[in-house]
């Protein structure tokens, strides 16, 4: 009987152990992937400068805000590497007339930051006006400076056209 007390006690014990770890876990998990308000406030801003820098065409802006060693994972698995090639990538974006940035999910530990989201890039072609939205992800890295530089952007397919659902294959047609 007191060895099958003792066993029930250490049972007992071990899963309260288990269960201490478990939200020590989650609790650190948490709180070192959880963006401060100032952080967010930060990345929405430099969502906002994106948006303002297509409005007005100015792409050089734009490229300010990579690393130097970035790389752009462009829709169709196209990897774009290099200040040159990230400019050049952006100023053949010049029939864009807006970008709309909407930022599903922030984490990260404040020097290094993912962002999911979707941008939605309305443009003009042969005067006709098209809005295409695709999912993006960017990490945004904390350089020297305290500034913060994509590191990278990857982008899939168009998730929709002009509105309407599609999925990659249909929009790479396009």
């Amino acid at each position: 009987m007191k060895t099958t007390l003792q066993f029930s006690t250490l049972k007992k014990f071990a899963a309260a152990c288990v269960l201490m770890l478990s939200l020590t876990a989650t609790s650190f998990a948490q709180s070192n992937s959880e963006i401060s308000a100032d952080v967010r406030a930060e990345v929405e801003k430099l969502n906002k400068n994106i948006e303002q820098d297509v409005a007005n065409k100015d792409f050089s802006s734009i490229v300010d805000l990579y690393a130097d060693d970035a790389t752009i994972i462009a829709p169709g698995g196209k990897k774009i590497q290099g200040r040159k090639a990230i400019a050049e990538y952006w100023y053949s974006l010049g029939t864009a007339t807006s970008l709309k940035s909407e930022i599903i999910e922030l984490g990260g530990n404040g020097k290094v930051i993912y962002q999911l989201g979707k941008w939605t890039v309305t443009s003009v072609k042969n005067g006709t006006e098209q809005t295409i939205t695709t999912d993006v992800v960017l990490v945004w890295k904390k350089n020297t400076n305290y500034e913060y530089k994509i590191q990278l952007n990857s982008s899939n397919n168009a998730v929709a056209v002009n509105g309407i659902q599609s999925n990659s294959f249909e929009a790479a047609k396009n």
